[in-house]
């Protein structure tokens, strides 16, 4: 019977290998000794699973491994409702974890990347011992002479040395080795090799984020590590949130500055392949925290800004309880992952509607249901933290304002309406921030709360520079602009007193900015003397000193404009007569009538003109909404430089900033005598008066109201050539 069965082990026949039978169940292959295939985890644990197990065993088994299991190709008997962790991960003492985003490292990649980072630690190593050049750090080098002269190292030949080196090279051996087998590269590398940081720099950048700049946006998970930010989320997510803190790190100050290409490489990179929301949460910090600029036509942020809102919508986070309409292949979310898309979709929300505002344009909000969060609804409020909750309110607030006064419709207000609107709007803001403030909300920073409250105040009431009010005696409304400045300016000089100005999100010193010029604008006016001047004019100068201390590097934007804020004070007639005017008996009022705001030649100009130049309190530009001012003072400093000045601000700004409160860029000791208004600042034209500028325009500036014209405004602190102007009347074309 066994001869019959085993024709193949009878003495004369030839051994022939055995093939497997075409028709043989996986099972006989594993039951050889074979090695199972490279298949998914779902396959191997899921229902595809033939192998012979209990009824208890079927009913525990799952369709997903958890994270470490996946990672190796094991086993994994975890169980999901209720949550058991599986016995490998019990027995290792590993964290048992299921993620639907989780993603496998390949084993030839870490090896690779170990090959790259020792590579790397060999150059530095070598850098350590070789003696090619005199200033490279050696070991136990002895100290230069007492003569100073210079000191050439000779060959370490210490035994201590050698044994200190070999025990780094075993240390790094060991950590290398630890590092593959955890999963976590020895460094962070971004781009070709640009950046790299270790793990305790990262700690320490991570720290300083969560610590500093994460209460004004507070959205991500503190819990999670920098690791599980880097391999889970998405690389952008990770060195985004590395470049925020970078602002302002210490121990590397220019990390930064080397970040900026690779990462913006990276940013644009990630847009164009298959983004997820971790993307999306990337977008709103480099939007809040935007990387520094020079120039206005090399900032991105209101693209980036765009690009943000469309791939959040692209990927469905406006509906987060639909995943499965906007994606190609079928999406499991748990509760928390709905959560997290929909917090995610509020904060778009909130960061668009602020860039927006800062930069002048339509709001590209998208307010709807999905976002009418309730604040008696616990559900609601376990989904958004508290200070995120009024964040939105505001937002909302400052959306609604934009498209009520400052869109294209605008002029349907009829005479006075707009006043009425707009006082209407200011008691609606006291009364919802009454409403939250006597409600349930726990945890909101009041501090906060307030900053960004009198920001949209600020941002209401600077539509006074539009109204058409001529006679001053009916402007209540300038005095309302002037209270809201000078209120948002407040919290802002709290910020700078509680050392918090240099994490603050660009936004908040964007409308800085914006009271800044509407203070100079309004201090002078004729609307001066119902104002306090002298109050006025301490808020404008430590708004120049706020500025400049926020810059992120010299010669930013920041600094920029604080330095035409400086240059347009300086030579405005407030900004003298309060300070240099009373120290210098030696100013002739002829030379003042030459470049200054005097009010006789006030009352003059506006009798004979009706042009929007001869007043200080209107505006050329006014198509850039809130922030018109700004782009309107802009302009007008350009326009009072001297041929070529404008050019200059560069060097100005780095070697020679202008000091606001004195006729020259030191302030003079008591009794100096201070020079003529003609001879202050070189660069400004001696006959132009810089806020209200009688030029003669043509027609074709006449029309630097349309979108075309303005949509960037980069000539405006960039290097141009000079406008040149006919004839013509530039009020018309305004229709004033």
């Amino acid at each position: 019977m066994a001869n019959n069965m085993l024709p193949s082990m009878s003495p004369t026949t030839p051994v022939v290998p055995r093939l497997p039978h075409p028709f043989a169940s996986p099972t006989s292959a594993h039951t050889r000794g074979f090695k199972r295939s490279a298949s998914s985890d779902d396959d191997e644990n899921g229902d595809g699973d033939t192998r012979p197990s209990s009824s208890s065993r079927r009913n525990t088994a799952v369709k997903r491994a958890c994270n470490e299991c996946r990672q190796q190709k094991l086993k994994c008997n975890v169980q999901q409702d209720p949550f058991v962790s599986c016995a490998r991960c019990q027995k290792q003492n590993l964290r048992c974890v299921i993620e639907p985003n989780f993603k496998r490292v390949g084993k030839r990649n870490r090896n690779a990347e170990m090959e790259r980072e020792m590579e790397y630690l060999r150059e530095r190593l070598a850098m350590y011992e070789g003696q090619s050049t005199p200033n490279q750090p050696v070991l136990n080098a002895p100290q230069p002479a007492a003569d100073h002269h210079s000191f050439t190292p000779g060959p370490v030949a210490k035994m201590e040395d050698d044994a200190y080196l070999q025990s780094q090279h075993t240390q790094v051996a060991a950590t290398s080795l630890l590092d593959l087998r955890s999963g976590s590269p020895m460094f962070f590398s971004l781009g070709a090799g640009e950046v790299r940081l270790g793990h305790s720099e990262v700690n320490e950048l991570f720290t300083e984020y969560f610590q500093l700049y994460h209460p004004f946006l507070p959205f991500l998970d503190q819990v999670r590590s920098p690791e599980e930010y880097y391999s889970q989320d998405h690389k952008l997510l990770f060195w985004a949130i590395v470049a925020v803190a970078a602002r302002r790190y210490g121990p590397r100050p220019s990390l930064l500055k080397d970040l900026a290409k690779p990462l913006s490489d990276l940013i644009w990179d990630s847009i164009r392949n298959q983004p997820n929301h971790h993307v999306v949460k990337a977008l709103c910090l480099l939007c809040t925290w935007p990387l520094p600029a020079e120039r206005t036509v090399t900032d991105p942020t209101f693209i980036l800004c765009g690009a943000m809102m469309q791939v959040a919508m692209q990927i469905g986070l406006h509906q987060p309880t639909h995943p499965n309409d906007f994606s190609r292949t079928k999406v499991r979310l748990r509760q928390e992952d709905i959560h997290d898309r929909l917090r995610t979709w509020a904060v778009c929300n909130i960061v668009a509607q602020t860039v927006s505002t800062g930069n002048g344009q339509p709001s590209i909000t998208l307010y709807d249901s999905t976002l009418d969060f309730k604040v008696d609804d616990e559900e609601h409020m376990r989904i958004i933290p508290p200070n995120l909750f009024v964040r939105l309110r505001q937002e909302m607030a400052a959306s609604r304002i934009n498209k009520l006064l400052y869109s294209a419709n605008s002029h349907r207000f009829a005479e006075g309406a707009a006043t009425s609107y707009m006082s209407l709007e200011a008691d609606r803001l006291k009364e919802e921030r009454v409403k939250e403030d006597s409600g349930s909300l726990d945890g909101v920073d009041s501090n906060l709360e307030e900053l960004y409250h009198y920001a949209v105040s600020l941002h209401l009431h600077l539509y006074s520079f539009f109204s058409p009010e001529a006679r001053l005696e009916r402007r209540d409304d300038l005095v309302a602009l002037y209270f809201a400045a000078t209120a948002y300016l407040e919290r802002v000089f709290k910020l700078q007193h509680e050392k918090k100005l240099p994490h603050v999100p660009y936004y908040v010193m964007q409308m800085a900015l914006a009271a800044g010029f509407a203070l100079l604008k309004l201090l002078n006016s004729d609307f001066a003397s119902k104002l306090p001047a002298e109050k006025g004019r301490q808020f404008v100068l430590q708004t120049v000193d706020a500025l400049r201390k926020a810059k992120v590097w010299s010669n930013d934007l920041l600094d920029r404009f604080a330095e035409v804020l400086a240059q347009l004070w300086k030579e405005s007639s407030r900004g003298r007569s309060l300070h240099s005017l009373s120290q210098s008996p030696s100013l002739s009022n002829s030379g003042m009538g030459t470049m200054f705001n005097h009010h006789n030649q006030q009352q003059h100009q506006r009798r004979n003109s009706g042009g929007l130049l001869d007043d200080p309190l209107g505006l050329i530009i006014r198509s850039r909404m809130s922030m018109s001012v700004v782009f309107d003072c802009a302009w007008r400093w350009r326009e009072a430089q001297v041929s070529g000045a404008a050019e200059q601000l560069e060097n100005t700004v780095m070697t020679n900033p202008t000091n606001p409160d004195s006729s020259t860029n030191s302030t003079p000791p008591p009794g100096a005598v201070v020079e003529t208004p003609a001879q202050s600042l070189s660069s400004f034209n001696p006959h132009i008066n810089t806020l209200s500028m009688p030029l003669q325009l043509n027609n074709g500036m006449a029309s630097a109201n349309s979108f075309e014209m303005f949509d960037s405004v980069s000539w405006l602190l960039d290097t141009q050539p000079d406008w040149t102007y006919g004839s013509g009347n530039f009020g018309n074309d305004f229709g004033v």
